[in-house]
């Protein structure tokens, strides 16, 4: 179904561009909401067509935004009850090494604290995204700041992407270029941040087996 999603930018809006509009709001709300279920769909360079779109007059903006939002928003929640109804009490009865009951309670300490901040920032965070409405809902956070929260991180980082789509349409190419480069970065942010959680983990196993 999603054969289309490997091929170039160009080649994508060019595909998107021969839809009928009324299909192209579909597609625009399912992989805003695929995107967060299967990290790898390309969510964002669709967010940057739909802008792009919008501003040749394919589409009209405010439904554009307000489909990608919807799919983003419908997601992101889908995540959080699954952590929420699910995550916490399976990982706080598996004390597992890779996720302890002391790792359940450091993220239970960085949302009481920082709940608010980490929502806030949690769509401009590629590669984390998904983690974040995870840990929320493992956390326990609240379901009505969690989602006005996320909603906020939610539209301004679509806004920004599709004002910006709109308003560089005549350089689409270099705007999709230019946030790749940052995708990069912070996903490389995010590997490193991983790959020290992992170490840790792993370290911690070789101790208890020692002191077993």
């Amino acid at each position: 179904m999603f054969e289309f999603l490997s091929s170039g930018f160009q080649e994508l809006l060019a595909f998107v561009d021969r839809t009928d509009p009324q299909y192209i709001y579909l597609l625009l709300f399912l992989i805003a909401f695929t995107e967060n279920i299967i990290p790898p769909i390309p969510g964002d360079t669709f967010t940057i067509i739909g802008g792009y779109l919008a501003a040749v007059g394919k589409l009209s903006l405010t439904p554009t935004f307000l489909f990608i939002l919807a799919g983003t928003m419908s997601s992101i929640m889908v995540v959080y009850a699954i952590g929420y109804r699910a995550g916490r009490g399976r990982l706080a009865q598996s004390n597992s090494r890779l996720f302890s009951k002391g790792d359940l309670a450091r993220v239970q300490g960085w949302f009481d604290r920082f709940g608010a901040g980490i929502l806030l920032a949690s769509r401009f965070v590629v590669g984390a995204r998904v983690a974040i409405a995870a840990g929320a809902g493992v956390s326990r956070y609240p379901t009505v700041p969690m989602a006005v929260y996320s909603l906020i991180s939610s539209a301004l980082f679509h806004g920004a992407l599709i004002a910006l789509a709109y308003g560089m349409r005549a350089y689409i190419d270099r705007l999709k270029a230019g946030f790749d480069i940052y995708s990069k970065i912070i996903l490389v942010i995010v590997t490193v941040v991983v790959i020290i959680w992992i170490t840790f983990v792993v370290r911690r196993y070789i101790n208890d087996r020692k002191k077993a």
